[in-house]
């Protein structure tokens, strides 16, 4: 005969290392999915994972939503999680607090999103992208509808840009995005991670034709996952090179 369920008794929670992970990228990104958390925050270890996020959820550092059916829950933050969070940041620190927490994840940017936290999980992990900057807080404080590339890091005193596109934009935009990036000191590699190749082509084509002193690099975003340090990125203005070898 089966064994009853029994809610467990739990009366507090110990924050760790990998818990503040977890609700410092939910803070930063505006939710992360089950199967990410586990897969990269907690390294795979699902027994674990599970058991870690019952718990905050139960004390209220993450509440569980469910966008799209058939899909894995996300979790957004919790009133214990926003407290968390805004002890990693500075109040006014460019006018980041986190005081933008979500209540609901916007349907027409869930993909895009979940596919740019699923990046800089990636990155994390690698040892790539240590002091990721989200879109979210590199546009606080900005004006309007400044542009802001979906992450920013910097590596070997290099200024990174992540720039995922699932769905191609009009031209005229990209060639606005490419003037921004050209005047922008600090960026000095942007790279694409493209939904198809269409969407790659198109835009290396409007590259080329462009004059610009920056690297743009090209892959698409299915083939970063499948190859992580092995994966190629070809550079619009000629060459490519192995992601393994910018890791050293």
């Amino acid at each position: 005969m089966p064994r009853k369920y029994r809610k467990p008794n739990w009366t507090r929670v110990e924050i760790g290392p990998t818990d503040e992970r977890l609700i410092k990228t939910t803070g930063d990104e505006g939710f992360v999915r089950r199967d990410h958390a586990i897969k990269y925050i907690f390294e795979g270890k699902v027994s674990y994972a599970k058991i870690r996020i019952r718990k905050l959820k139960r004390f209220g550092y993450l509440k569980a939503v469910s966008e799209k059916k058939g899909d894995p829950e996300s979790y957004l933050l919790g009133p214990q999680g926003i407290d968390l969070v805004r002890k990693f940041y500075p109040i006014g620190l460019r006018g980041w607090g986190c005081p933008s927490v979500l209540e609901s994840i916007d349907p027409g940017s869930y993909e895009h999103s979940w596919k740019v936290t699923e990046i800089r999980l990636l990155f994390e992990n690698m040892g790539f992208a240590k002091n990721w900057k989200s879109g979210r807080m590199l546009r606080a404080g900005t004006k309007g509808g400044q542009k802001v590339p979906d992450g920013f890091f910097i590596r070997n005193q290099k200024g990174i840009a992540i720039e995922v596109e699932l769905k191609l934009k009009k031209e005229a935009t990209y060639r606005k995005i490419f003037e921004v990036y050209e005047r922008d000191a600090k960026t000095h590699y942007i790279l694409y991670l493209c939904g198809s190749v269409r969407v790659m082509q198109k835009i290396m084509k409007w590259v080329k034709e462009g004059i610009t002193s920056k690297k743009f690099c090209f892959i698409l975003y299915d083939d970063l996952l499948r190859d992580g340090e092995e994966a190629v990125f070809v550079v619009a203005q000629g060459g490519w090179f192995r992601l393994k070898a910018i890791l050293k």
